[in-house]
C-alpha cells in the first residue's frame, strides 16, 4: 500500500524590509506517514525556496519554538500531522519579523 499523498502547502509570506504587504505562496509536498508540518516546511526550505524563514528548536513539542497558524489553529508545526491541504500563517500577524518567523517579546527584569 502506497501512503504517500501530494498535499499543497500554502504558506502566509512576508518580509517587513521588501515587501508592502504580505501574500502568500503555495507549494506542493510528497508527504507520508508520521510527516509533520514542521517536516513540509523543512523540505520547502531544502528543496523548493531557500528564502523561507521559519523557527524551530527541539522539534519535539517541547519549545513551542515552531508555533503557528495551521487552518486557522495554533499548533506546534513539529507534531502537527500533515494529511490534507493546508494554510499556515504565523501564530500573530502583527508580530511578524519574516514570514513564520515572530519577533519575541522581552524578558521582565526580574526573570
Amino acid at each position: 500500500m502506497d501512503d504517500k499523498k501530494l498535499v499543497k502547502v500554502k504558506i502566509l509570506r512576508f518580509d517587513p524590509t521588501v515587501d508592502k504587504e504580505p501574500y502568500y505562496d503555495t507549494f506542493e509536498v510528497e508527504t507520508q506517514t508520521s510527516y509533520s508540518v514542521y517536516n513540509a516546511l523543512e523540505y520547502i526550505t531544502e528543496n523548493l525556496d531557500p528564502t523561507l524563514a521559519y523557527y524551530a528548536s527541539c522539534r519535539i513539542g517541547a519549545c513551542m519554538g515552531c508555533l503557528a497558524r495551521v487552518n486557522g489553529k495554533v499548533v506546534r508545526t513539529c507534531t502537527t500531522m500533515l494529511t490534507d491541504d493546508i494554510v499556515v500563517e504565523p501564530a500573530k500577524a502583527d508580530n511578524i519579523l519574516k514570514d513564520l518567523v515572530m519577533k519575541c517579546k522581552p524578558l521582565p527584569e526580574d526573570f
